[in-house]
């Protein structure tokens, strides 16, 4: 080709084990970089800019696909969907006059992302909503990365967010800075502190000697543990978004009662 384009992307979605979706109807959006259509489990994404080679489009969409697994899997507790890469679609807009021979040779690519195992199995009538305001900054990988490993038992309830807190906090320069900047409130921060230091497993004595876990936590400090590292890792990738957005803070009324 003499002034490749790539038009189009297609990706096929990958349900997690947990899930299942009954005809769903059509979700589109619309970014500055895309037009994106998913109908029938295939996500179609319409290039607005000029990509010349394949990568750069895949790059850009792919980052996106990234975010909109990983913000699904936060508001649900598990990972509910993946994408695989299906093809792209690319035009010659100067294609050569009529008869000249062109010699195309196709590379395969496949994006193959894992999804952890699960037990329960739920239908749902519709796909998770795209994010509107949420990308997946280094912190929210390593964050993510973390709660998977938990979900997957590969890292016991605490040292899983005792990671995803210290993390937080050091990338803002202490508590009361990441209180300020992220919004949420000190005494979430607090609470998420002294129930991952002082209470936890013997795996996560073990791992972070310093800490003296007293006792197990009981299933009202689970459920609270877990709804507050995936809002503060959501809240990491609204921020992430816009720095200078005005959000709610997440305060102790946003997370499960102890």
């Amino acid at each position: 080709m003499r002034d490749p384009h790539v038009a189009s992307l297609r990706y096929r979605l990958v349900p997690g084990e947990s899930i299942s979706f009954d005809r769903p109807p059509p979700i589109e959006w619309e970014t500055e970089a895309f037009r994106m259509r998913l109908a029938d489990g295939v996500a179609t994404f319409e290039m607005v800019g000029h990509h010349p080679r394949e990568e750069t489009a895949r790059e850009c969409v792919e980052s996106y696909l990234r975010a909109w697994e990983i913000d699904a899997a936060l508001r649900v507790g598990c990972a509910q969907i993946a994408f695989e890469f299906d093809r792209a679609d690319v035009i010659d807009r100067d294609p050569p006059p009529p008869g000249t021979v062109q010699v195309v040779c196709p590379r395969p690519v496949v994006l193959t992302l894992k999804l952890p195992t699960v037990t329960l199995h739920f239908t749902q009538s519709w796909y998770p909503e795209p994010p509107r305001a949420f990308v997946v900054s280094p912190d929210v990988e390593t964050m993510w990365g973390r709660y998977e490993a938990y979900l997957e038992g590969r890292e016991s309830l605490a040292a899983m967010a005792y990671s995803c807190l210290d993390l937080l906090q050091t990338s803002a320069g202490g508590q009361e800075k990441a209180a300020k900047q992220y919004g949420i409130s000190r005494q979430v921060l607090s609470q998420l502190g002294r129930l991952t230091s002082e209470v936890g497993d013997e795996r996560t004595a073990r791992k972070f000697k310093r800490l003296r876990q007293r006792r197990p936590h009981t299933g009202a400090e689970r459920a609270w543990i877990e709804a507050a590292v995936k809002a503060l890792t959501l809240r990491a990738g609204e921020w992430a978004f816009d720095p200078g957005a005005s959000r709610p803070q997440i305060t102790m009324s946003d997370l499960p009662k102890l």
